[in-house]
């Protein structure tokens, strides 16, 4: 246990789990469930026991949380374990105290040179600073694809993504007639079946069928199983077949209770091909005209993308008005610059093939 003026920080105690939930409501707005924080930490398979730390003030009180996402990740052929830091919080009445860079600190500790390989995550503007300052290297960012399907209904909300659809939606409007032609262009031979219960074997067999040679986690029946039982969330999986045999499959998301947008959440193999992919976005698009948005990751053929209208948040317009998905490294260690051969490549961003499997589900 860290001890500083008034504050404690320590590991994530059984007693713990009411404190935690108060401080999620009150920074993030937002309720939680023993069955979500069950799926999220305490039942993670990779992980032995609550991987949170907490701070808590003088009387007790929990005022602080830095937990992390526990994820298996294939380098080089290699598999590791990573640590994604997520759901972080400090109660407005105690910011500006250190809390955040003490609770990393304790992170970093617990967990350096033994167990876990690295830490990644996607920091947004108010931790990068905070993730930088203790020895993130903040690589570039992972892209975005989307497809607004509804844009009036964004610009109706007081939201980033209104902002990002006000400006593509005379983008979008010309390529109506684009989208329109690839819906009738149907790739011969394949059929795509959809199931609400995950195909986990299927999911593996596409995986080993085609490993990404690029950083990623690996797609076997225990992650597929473990991965989308969050209860929080919504899914949906679509397979594509030809002559009866897999050859893509694709995976939709959403929270439960919200149908703004959904997330084309997984696609494996991860570099699939122009063909199933058409199909699957075909299923896709036609289930889901009632949401508002779809989107994607940049794994996709970005030709096929951009047919279905779909537009990345690199580029103009998206790229003037969204929050970027910054992806940020840093090796298990108690030096910032110690990576092991092993892993060193995840220093580099070219070197990562990710999708929303890989990204904390809030």
């Amino acid at each position: 246990m860290v001890q500083t003026a008034e504050y404690a920080v320590r590991l994530f105690e059984s007693g713990d789990l009411q404190g935690f939930f108060d401080l999620y409501e009150t920074v993030f707005g937002d309720e939680r469930s023993d069955e979500w924080f069950d799926w999220k930490y305490r039942n993670n398979p990779y992980v032995e026991g609550v991987p949170i730390q907490v701070a808590t003030d003088g009387t007790g009180t929990i005022v602080g949380a830095r937990p992390v996402f526990a994820l298996p990740l294939s380098i080089d052929a290699e598999r590791v374990l990573a640590l994604q830091p997520c759901d972080t919080m400090v109660h407005p009445d105690h910011r500006r105290q250190g809390l955040f860079t003490r609770m990393t600190e304790r992170v970093i500790e617990r967990y350096a040179d033994h167990e876990a390989a690295l830490f990644f995550n996607f920091p947004n503007r108010y931790t990068r600073a905070g993730n930088e300052k203790l020895g993130w290297d903040v690589l570039g960012q992972v892209p975005t694809y989307y497809r607004f399907q509804h844009p009036s209904a964004w610009l109706s909300t007081d939201s980033l993504v209104r902002n990002a659809a006000g400006v593509a939606a005379d983008a979008i409007a010309r390529g109506y007639a684009g989208i329109r032609t690839s819906l009738t262009d149907a790739p011969g031979g394949i059929t795509v079946t959809r199931t609400d219960r995950v195909p986990a074997d299927v999911l593996a067999s596409l995986y080993t069928e085609a490993v990404p040679s690029g950083i990623h986690t690996p797609r076997d029946r225990e992650f597929c199983h473990w991965r989308y039982e969050n209860p929080d969330w919504w899914y949906r999986y679509y397979v594509a077949r030809r002559n009866g045999d897999p050859v893509g499959a694709a995976i939709v998301g959403r929270r439960t209770g919200r149908n703004g947008a959904v997330r084309l959440t997984d696609i494996l193999p991860v570099t699939l091909q122009p063909d199933p992919t058409v199909a699957l976005l075909q299923a896709i698009i036609s289930d889901t005209a009632d949401h508002n948005a779809i989107l994607a990751p940049s794994t996709l053929p970005t030709s096929v993308l951009s047919a279905f209208g779909f537009h990345g948040d690199t580029a103009f317009p998206l790229s003037r008005v969204s929050s970027p998905t910054m992806l940020a490294v840093r090796p298990a260690a108690l030096d910032p610059d110690a990576w092991s051969p092993e892993v060193r490549s995840a220093a580099t961003l070219s070197n990562w093939e990710i999708t929303f499997a890989e990204q904390d589900t809030s």
